[in-house]
């Protein structure tokens, strides 16, 4: 396995999202591995309660932009830059983990030098804004890796990046063993699980309830997660009449339980860079009904754990189902044509005929089923995730580069 291997990783834990998820579980595998140390540089002001207790798990930990408990101001510039030095004499990683945030990344680069940092794209290839300088921070990395093929080509072609790319699917950890499913329940229990902000596309998947409902099928949808939207999104339910066939969970915490609940999981995001919540899914033995776009492909194998259904309306389209624009990225990857597209979205009548088709057939619902379990196992175990980051990482320390894929 080699020798000791000193890893910083560079993240924001100021939120509860997937990547600061990934991290936690991240760091507590690579705890127990021989011959890894690690540190972390917070690069938030914050910690989100939930975050930090990881921190514990750590050989040395320093939040960036504080000192002595105080912010930093942001000028002189210098003082960041020395800050940063600061720390990279402090921890002395062989290899700094900058987990997304691309464009913030050059300061790094200046601590370190490029032979010590290796880019993990988690979905910031995706997001607006500060383009010359991820432009200039992919300029100096000679490899990356990212978590699946849709963030490789999302950095070539948005960003033309031609450095070398390795792929290192995020893993899943199981909350309990997959349930094997034999047959739809009734109602169709349908399941939803992201944060309500537009990407998430959850005023489509209402729109869809609304459209089995309307074919006579007797449906429930359960939505796990909370945000800004909350009310909205329930204001709208009840437009268009779903009343007590929707219910709104706000943030679960058993979210095994979750998926043990529910009979299908439906995902009609505009932008998803993995999908670990179909990942999630599939490890419960749970199908998933989803937009092909980005990397669900990747995580759903259309036909066989899950239906991916095509996006064919416009942004005008999302706005009339009542989803908000602003904010969007302005690009998505459609892998169906291996190009950049604008978002778009799911018809809900697809959609629905997608639930349907599935939901009339319990041979092919059962096979669904536990093929997504076998395919979790084999493409997305977490401890496998971890070896192959680790592996890269080694790699980058010993070369400072990857091997391109063969």
């Amino acid at each position: 396995m080699g020798g000791r291997l000193a890893i910083s990783h560079y993240v924001s834990l100021s939120e509860l999202g997937g990547v600061e998820r990934q991290f936690r579980r991240f760091v507590s595998v690579a705890e127990s591995m021989p011959g890894i140390a690690q540190s972390a540089v917070v690069c938030s002001k914050q910690v989100h309660t939930h975050n930090r207790a990881v921190l514990d798990l750590l050989d040395d930990h320093r939040i960036e932009k504080k000192v002595l408990g105080r912010a930093l101001p942001h000028h002189p510039r210098a003082l960041r830059g020395f800050r940063d030095r600061w720390i990279a004499r402090r921890q002395t990683p062989d290899v700094a983990l900058l987990w997304n945030r691309l464009g913030q990344q050059a300061r790094v680069l200046d601590a370190l030098g490029p032979a010590r940092c290796l880019y993990w794209e988690h979905g910031s290839a995706w997001l607006d804004g500060e383009e010359r300088a991820k432009r200039a921070v992919l300029a100096r990395l000679p490899a990356v890796i990212c978590n699946s093929f849709a963030a490789q080509r999302m950095l070539q072609e948005r960003w033309g990046y031609q450095g070398v790319v390795r792929i290192c699917p995020n893993g899943v950890i199981a909350d309990q063993p997959g349930v094997l499913r034999t047959r739809i329940s009734s109602p169709i229990r349908l399941g939803l699980a992201c944060r309500l902000v537009p990407i998430k596309g959850v005023c489509i998947a209402l729109h869809t309830l609304a459209a089995l409902v309307a074919r006579g099928a007797d449906a429930t949808l359960d939505i796990a997660g909370d945000g800004p939207l909350r009310r909205e999104l329930q204001n709208l339910a009840q437009r268009l009449g779903l009343g007590a066939k929707v219910r709104f969970l706000g943030s679960v915490g058993d979210m095994g339980a979750f998926f043990n609940s529910i009979d299908m999981l439906l995902h009609a995001a505009l932008r998803e860079p993995f999908g670990m919540v179909a990942a999630e899914a599939q490890a419960a033995g749970v199908p998933v009904v989803c937009t092909a776009i980005d990397g669900l492909p990747e995580v759903v194998a259309h036909g066989e754990t899950g239906l991916c259904v095509a996006p064919t309306g416009d942004l005008a389209r999302h706005e009339a189902l009542g989803g908000h624009n602003r904010g969007l990225p302005p690009y998505v990857y459609a892998p169906l044509e291996d190009c950049m597209v604008e978002p778009r979205v799911c018809e809900p009548e697809a959609l629905a005929g997608a639930i349907a088709e599935l939901a009339a057939d319990d041979a092919r619902y059962a096979s669904m089923s536990a093929a997504a379990v076998a395919r979790v196992a084999e493409l997305f175990d977490f401890e496998d995730h971890v070896d192959q980051v680790i592996d890269a990482a080694r790699e980058y320390h010993a070369s400072a580069t990857l091997e391109a894929a063969g």
